[in-house]
C-alpha cells in the first residue's frame, strides 16, 4: 500500500491510504451539494463557521437539514443589461470558427487526454452546440444578429445545474450546450483552443489555416485569451460556481500563465482564484454525513481530478516563485482520482463495473497504460512531498531540519518503490546521466524514446524529473538552512540538467509539447545550471578541481543549455526568465573560459577570497549560501544577472 513504510505519517497521509485501498464501486461517492445550485447557499462552511452549531446535532433533534442551513436568496436574473448582451454577442461571433477550433482539439485529443476536461464531455458540448447553432452562426453577419442568442446564454448561465446520483454524464453535459448553452462552455472551448495553440511550434502548418483572421500563433493565442477572460467575467457576474465553471477557470489560468508567464502578477492572482474556488466549493474535504447527497460517479471523479491538478499547479508556482503554497494538505482529504481513462469515467452499469475491476486495490490500472489520471496520481503523490520540502525551504521556524530531511528522503524512496511497475521509471531506460545529454538519446535510452508515444515519453520523463527536482530542492534547502556543503547537491544538479538536455535534444519528437519543454528549461534546468556554473567558477578561481564536477563535461553541458535557452521565442510568457538566465550563464561561462589570475595573485586577495579558497579546498566549496543566494528561482536569476564578478570572485575591487 502507498506510503506504508513511511518514517512519519501525517493525518493527510493516513487519509490517503484509507481512501486508495477501498473497494472501488459506483456507490459510496458522496459530496456536498454546495455551490451546485445557483444561490442556494454560501458554499462550503466548515466546523468553525457560524452555522456549524445549528447543523451538528440536527439529526439528534429530529430536524431536517434544510431547517439548519443559512441560505441567501437568489433567483435567475429577470433582465440582463443591454451592454452585457452586446458584449456577449460579440464574443459569440468567435464560434463561427468552430471548424478551425475543432482542428485544434482533434489534434490534441489524438495525442493525449484532456487536462481536466475529458474528450467525451467536450465532444458532447461541441457536437450539440454545432447541431443547434451552426445555421444561426453561419448566417450571422455581425454581432447584432446574435443578440438573441447572447441573451439566451446569459439566462442559461444564471440558472442552476442539477444532478442526482443516477444522472448520466450526457444528461449532465446536455444541461449546458445546444439551446441550453452556457458561458462556461464557451469559455472552455476558447480556453482549450488557446492553450493547445501555445503548445505547438510557430511553424506548425495548422496556423496557416488561421490566416487571415489570425496573423500567427501568438496573435491567435492572444485572441483566445482575451475571449476566455471576457467569458470568465460573464461567469463571475452570474455568481454560479459549479464543476463546469471550475474546469473553465482552471483552463483559463493555464492559458493566462502560458501567455503572461509564471512570474506575472495576473497569473499569480488567477491560480489563487482557482484555489479559492476549490475551497469555496468544498472539494478539499469529504463532507459530513448530514451534508451529503448521492453524486454520479463521473462527477465525483472529475472533482478529484480537478483538485489533484490544481494542488499540483499550486505547488509548482509556489516553488518557482518561492512563495508559500495556498492549498495545504493539512486541511484537505487527499483522495487520488482512480486510474481510469477518460472514456471509462463516463461508463455506466456493468461496463463501469468491468472497468473498476481492472484496477488494483490502490486504484492503479492493471493494463499498464499511462493515461492522464495515471499522471495526476503520480504527480499528486510527489507534490505532497514537495509541500513538506517547501516548508523546510520557505518556513520561518523549522525544527529538527536534518531529521525531517531524512524522513522526506525515506518517503521519496518508499514512494518510488510503491509505484506500479509500468510507471516506475528505470533510470537507465530514460537517460544514462550525464553522458546521454551529449549522445542525443542513443544507447541506453533507446527503448523509451524509440517505442513510446510522445505523450507517454513526456509523462515518464516528467515523473523522473519531478523525483530529481524534489531531491534538488531538498538538498538546496539544507544548504541554506544548515550552512552545509554542496557535494550532495552537485550530482543531483548534474542528473537533472542532463535529463533536461536529453529532452531538449528530442524537440522534433516532442514538437506538440513546446510549452512543456520551455517550462522544463526554466523550472528544472536553470537552477541546476546555476549551481554547476557557480561551483565550476569557484573551482577555477581556487585551482581546486573535484572529480565530482568534471570540468570539460560541465562546460559542454552548460554550453548546450545556453544554446537551448537562446531558442525560446520572445512571444513565450516565460521568455524573460529564460533570456535573463541565458545571459547570466553566458557571463559565467565566459569568466570560466577566460584566463584566470595566477595562484600567487589569488593568494593575496581579500578575506572573502581566502574564505572561498579554504571552502573549496575542503571539498568543492562547503558553504554555498555564502557565495550565492538560496532563495527562490527568481531571486537567483536576478542575482546572476547583477553579480559583480571581479569583486565577488577574485577580491579585486
Amino acid at each position: 500500500m502507498l506510503g506504508q513504510n513511511l518514517v512519519t505519517q501525517s493525518p493527510a497521509e493516513s487519509t490517503e491510504r484509507s481512501t486508495t485501498s477501498q473497494v472501488h464501486s459506483v456507490t459510496g461517492y458522496h459530496t456536498s451539494d454546495t455551490m451546485s445550485v445557483h444561490g442556494g447557499n454560501h458554499g462550503f462552511l466548515g466546523a468553525t463557521s457560524s452555522s456549524a452549531i445549528f447543523a451538528e446535532d440536527q439529526a439528534n433533534l429530529g430536524m431536517e437539514v434544510s431547517d439548519c442551513k443559512m441560505e441567501c436568496s437568489a433567483s435567475p436574473a429577470s433582465t440582463v443589461a443591454s451592454e452585457k448582451v452586446q458584449k456577449g454577442a460579440e464574443l459569440l461571433l468567435l464560434l463561427k470558427h468552430m471548424t478551425l477550433f475543432n482542428r485544434f482539439t482533434r489534434r490534441w485529443f489524438d495525442l493525449c487526454e484532456g487536462v481536466v476536461v475529458s474528450e467525451p464531455l467536450y465532444r458532447i458540448w461541441t457536437e450539440s452546440l454545432s447541431s443547434a447553432l451552426d445555421d444561426l452562426l453561419a448566417h450571422a453577419r455581425n454581432s447584432e444578429d446574435l443578440l438573441g442568442l447572447s441573451e439566451l446564454v446569459w439566462r442559461n448561465t444564471h440558472g442552476p445545474l442539477t444532478f442526482t446520483g443516477t444522472t448520466t454524464a450526457r444528461e449532465w453535459a446536455d444541461q449546458a450546450t445546444g439551446k441550453k448553452l452556457r458561458w462556461e462552455i464557451v469559455g472552455i472551448v476558447v480556453s482549450m483552443v488557446g492553450l493547445i495553440s501555445t503548445t505547438l511550434s510557430d511553424r506548425d502548418p495548422i496556423f496557416e489555416s488561421c490566416k487571415p483572421e489570425f496573423a500567427n500563433r501568438a496573435a491567435f493565442a492572444r485572441e483566445m485569451r482575451a475571449a476566455s477572460d471576457l467569458c470568465l467575467s460573464f461567469c463571475r457576474d452570474c455568481e454560479a460556481p459549479n464543476e463546469m465553471y471550475l474546469c473553465f477557470l482552471y483552463e483559463n489560468a493555464l492559458l493566462l500563465t502560458m501567455i503572461k508567464g509564471d512570474t506575472s502578477y495576473s497569473a499569480w492572482q488567477r491560480t489563487g482564484e482557482v484555489a479559492n474556488t476549490i475551497i469555496a466549493m468544498g472539494l478539499h474535504q469529504s463532507p459530513k454525513a448530514s451534508e451529503v447527497i448521492n453524486t454520479p460517479f463521473f462527477l465525483a471523479e472529475l472533482r478529484k481530478k480537478i483538485f489533484a491538478s490544481a494542488y499540483g499547479v499550486d505547488k509548482s508556482i509556489a516553488t518557482f516563485l518561492g512563495r508559500p503554497p495556498r492549498i495545504s494538505q493539512r486541511y484537505c482529504t487527499m483522495e487520488l482520482p482512480l486510474d481510469l481513462r477518460d472514456d471509462q469515467l463516463i461508463l455506466e452499469g456493468e461496463e463501469l463495473q468491468l472497468a473498476l475491476r481492472g484496477l488494483d486495490a490502490n486504484g492503479w490500472n492493471t493494463s499498464g497504460v499511462i493515461n492522464r489520471c495515471t499522471w495526476a496520481r503520480v504527480s499528486m503523490l510527489h507534490t505532497r512531498i514537495r509541500e513538506d520540502i517547501l516548508e523546510i525551504a520557505l518556513g520561518v521556524e523549522v525544527d529538527d531540519i536534518m531529521a525531517r530531511a531524512r524522513q522526506i528522503r525515506q518517503r521519496l524512496t518508499t514512494l518510488h518503490a510503491s509505484l506500479p511497475a509500468f510507471v516506475k521509471y528505470n533510470h537507465s531506460s530514460i537517460t544514462s546521466v550525464p553522458a546521454i545529454a551529449r549522445s542525443n538519446g542513443s544507447s541506453s535510452s533507446t527503448t523509451l524514446w524509440a517505442t513510446g508515444s510522445s505523450s507517454n515519453v513526456l509523462f515518464m520523463t516528467c515523473i523522473h524529473a519531478e523525483f530529481l527536482r524534489n531531491e534538488f530542492l531538498l538538498q538546496r534547502a539544507l544548504v541554506k538552512r544548515t550552512m552545509g556543503g554542496i557535494r550532495e547537491l552537485i550530482p543531483v544538479a548534474r542528473d537533472l540538467l542532463a535529463l533536461v538536455l536529453l529532452v531538449m535534444s528530442k524537440k522534433d519528437f516532442l514538437r506538440d509539447f513546446q510549452g512543456d519543454l520551455v517550462w522544463m528549461m526554466a523550472d528544472h534546468g536553470l537552477p541546476c545550471a546555476g549551481v554547476l556554473a557557480i561551483e565550476l567558477l569557484k573551482q577555477e578561481q581556487s585551482h581546486q578541481h573535484d572529480p565530482i564536477l568534471p570540468r570539460s563535461e560541465t562546460i559542454q553541458d552548460l554550453s548546450v543549455f545556453i544554446s537551448n535557452l537562446a531558442t525560446v521565442d520572445p512571444g513565450e510568457g516565460i521568455y524573460a526568465v529564460c533570456d535573463q538566465g541565458r545571459r547570466a550563464l553566458k557571463r559565467f561561462l565566459d569568466k570560466i573560459l577566460s584566463p584566470g589570475p595566477s595562484a600567487a595573485s589569488t593568494e593575496v586577495g581579500n578575506n572573502d577570497t581566502r574564505v572561498g579558497q579554504s571552502s573549496a579546498a575542503a571539498g568543492v566549496g562547503g558553504d554555498l549560501s555564502l557565495c550565492w543566494p538560496t532563495g527562490d528561482d527568481s531571486e537567483f536569476l536576478q542575482w546572476l544577472e547583477s553579480a559583480e564578478w571581479e569583486s565577488r570572485w577574485t577580491g579585486v575591487g
